[in-house]
């Protein structure tokens, strides 16, 4: 992966030992969202905010990490490259969901003549994050990759599975067999899309900091998943409430504490 172990020999013995470098965020960062303070709680090394501009004053030690969210980022190209340089980003994340039409929605075959543009940029390149990595459009648009000779570096993978571990490293084994590609976890949780409400989800924090638990350790040493970041959904999500890592006062909840320590 890329990023240097921190020693924490010479810590004091009451802060936590540095989080693993492979850990992330992806986090909006409107003002007034105590976006800074979340950040540095939950013990990220690297982060991302669906953007290509990285947010005013980002809290030193604390990687960010430009996006090219969709069609409208490119249209912006012209500044981008200036962008990059000036705050010294050194990868790229592709397009979000462009098969979700909630999302960037864009046919394989726009995504493939945008991604020359993303190409000239120059940075190490992930992949479109797609919700269904293993599914129909990642699979046309790495098979149009190959022909046309585009670059892909990394492939980056959204999943909101159930508690099952194994079921998550089968696969991401899967996703990374099928293009040959190191992976980054760029969203994940659990989550339980058949609830109305919060209160009818299926799931309660405590089985989801065992998941972080068991988890974290696994992609942490799993030699293809260079970086990864959960999704910090609000508190009262319905689908993925009981994932929250913040509560609604910004401070961590229990699974928050998990993700920082583990």
């Amino acid at each position: 992966g890329r990023g240097a172990e921190m020693s924490s020999s010479n810590a004091p013995s009451s802060s936590p030992a540095p989080s693993h470098p492979k850990r992330g965020l992806g986090i909006t960062t409107q003002p007034g969202s105590q976006w800074r303070e979340k950040l540095e709680r939950s013990g990220a090394r690297w982060f991302y905010s669906w953007g290509p501009r990285a947010p005013e004053s980002t809290p030193a030690g604390i990687e960010f990490v430009p996006m090219i969210w969709g069609r409208t980022g490119v249209e912006m190209q012209a500044k981008i490259p200036e962008i990059l340089k000036q705050q010294g980003s050194q990868e790229l994340l592709g397009f979000n969901e462009p098969d979700r039409a909630a999302q960037s929605d864009m046919t394989v075959a726009k995504a493939l003549e945008l991604w020359p543009d993303l190409m000239k940029l120059g940075l190490p390149l992930g992949s479109p994050g797609c919700a269904h990595p293993d599914q129909e459009w990642m699979q046309a648009f790495m098979k149009g990759v190959a022909e046309k000779n585009l670059r892909v570096d990394f492939i980056t993978v959204h999943t909101y599975g159930g508690l099952n571990v194994d079921e998550l490293m089968n696969q991401l084994s899967s996703v990374h067999q099928a293009f040959q590609r190191p992976l980054w976890l760029t969203e994940f949780a659990v989550g339980d899309w058949e609830a109305k409400t919060r209160a009818d989800n299926r799931y309660q924090p405590a089985q989801i900091v065992k998941f972080i638990e068991e988890a974290l350790p696994r992609l942490d040493q799993c030699a293809f998943v260079e970086r990864y970041a959960w999704f910090p959904a609000k508190p009262d999500d319905s689908a993925l409430g009981p994932c929250a890592l913040f509560n609604a006062d910004g401070s961590l909840t229990s699974v928050g504490q998990a993700y920082r320590s583990v």
